[in-house]
């Protein structure tokens, strides 16, 4: 009845702050003539693309079923063939088959790594620093969430201020925690990142210059964790931890072939090279020592995140030779930073809250030979 029968000059009839039981009380005053004249009118400015017909009345006449012929019902037997072997794999689902004594790590993982964290953590709660923020799954969705969006260049502090307290009211956190949120993203933003280059901040990387989020595929042949054990064995050298090789080794995923699929949480464009950012917000500890650069080797080297940021690296390395015909892997690839986001604070030193490393050429294009079909 509104679609058909509401027309513009009606709207004072309407009270709009009840409008459903006002819009039904008008339709009552109507009569079956008001009712025709406004379809007739539809019909009228509709050029031809609409008819009105009355609905024919009741001829007495009934429906009769025509007679089927009575088949029999028989259970039809599939014969064909499933191929279990493909499938869309990912870093999750390589280390999900992992031997039972390994841990596997979420995304905002509570790594119990030090036994007085759990005797500090009746007084950690009660601190509101970046260090006690809430820990589990949701709250590395929200950190997430929140490098997505925000505006990495300075001068934006109110902006960013109201990002953060939408997002703490959406996800459920007080609105205590703001404070220490913004002051961490302050102190990410103006971290030096270099690995062999100049030195350079995330708050310099305008917005052109980045994509957040972004999602690959890549053709996968049918692999066997004992191939990645060779391959990062005779490659990785003294680039990787002591026995890494050999803990690739020991994972279980069966053999697979179909797509690896991933998600780069930063892509940034700087001085002519690419680089890859991952945001942890793994909680280690309450202390600025539980995020100190021997401790982040051990979580890189225990939750597999190394295996993680090379495959990472393939990725968008293949995407860069697909798409740049002048790319070269040594000129454009800058490297890759994980960032453990709770533990970063420059005025102690970049070695605090991130791990970085330019993965080897040799050993990323070994894995492109490994993995992918005709690289």
């Amino acid at each position: 009845a509104y679609l058909f029968h509401y027309h513009i000059d009606q709207e004072h009839l309407v009270d709009k702050k009840n409008l459903v039981s006002s819009l039904k009380n008008f339709f009552l005053t109507l009569k079956e003539e008001d009712f025709l004249k406004d379809l007739k009118q539809l019909v009228a400015q509709s050029q031809g693309t609409i008819e009105l017909v009355p609905v024919p009345f009741d001829n007495g006449g009934q429906y009769s079923i025509p007679e089927r012929k009575k088949e029999e019902v028989v259970l039809k037997q599939f014969n064909g063939e499933i191929d279990h072997t493909w499938k869309i794999s990912s870093y999750s689902y390589l280390i999900s088959q992992q031997t039972f004594e390994e841990a596997i790590p979420d995304r905002d993982a509570y790594q119990d790594i030090h036994r007085h964290h759990l005797e500090n953590e009746s007084g950690m709660y009660e601190k509101t620093d970046i260090l006690s923020f809430p820990k589990g799954t949701k709250a590395g969705i929200f950190f997430h969430d929140i490098f997505e969006h925000i505006d990495f260049a300075p001068g934006n502090f109110e902006s960013t201020e109201s990002l953060v307290m939408n997002k703490l009211k959406a996800y459920g956190f007080e609105d205590k925690w703001q404070e220490p949120v913004c002051s961490m993203i302050k102190k990410v933003l103006s971290l030096p990142l270099h690995i062999d280059a100049m030195p350079i901040t995330l708050s310099s990387i305008p917005a052109k210059d980045r994509i957040n989020e972004m999602e690959f595929h890549f053709p996968l042949n049918p692999i066997h964790p004992r191939q990645l054990e060779k391959i990062f064995s005779i490659y990785g050298g003294i680039n990787l931890p002591v026995g890494f090789s050999e803990k690739i080794g020991r994972l279980t995923f069966p053999l697979s072939k179909g797509y690896m699929k991933g998600f780069l949480d930063l892509v940034f464009l700087a001085g002519d090279r690419y680089y890859i950012v991952d945001w942890k917000s793994n909680f280690l500890g309450n202390q600025l020592q539980d995020y100190s650069k021997a401790k982040l080797n051990g979580i890189m080297n225990n939750n597999y995140y190394i295996l993680q940021y090379y495959l990472y690296s393939l990725a968008l390395h293949q995407h860069l030779r697909l798409r740049r015909p002048d790319y070269r892997y040594d000129a454009d690839f800058g490297g890759v930073f994980y960032i453990f986001i709770r533990g970063v604070e420059p005025d102690q030193g970049p070695e605090f809250g991130m791990y970085k490393d330019l993965p080897i050429f040799e050993l990323i294009h070994s894995l492109g030979k490994a993995l992918i079909p005709n690289y």
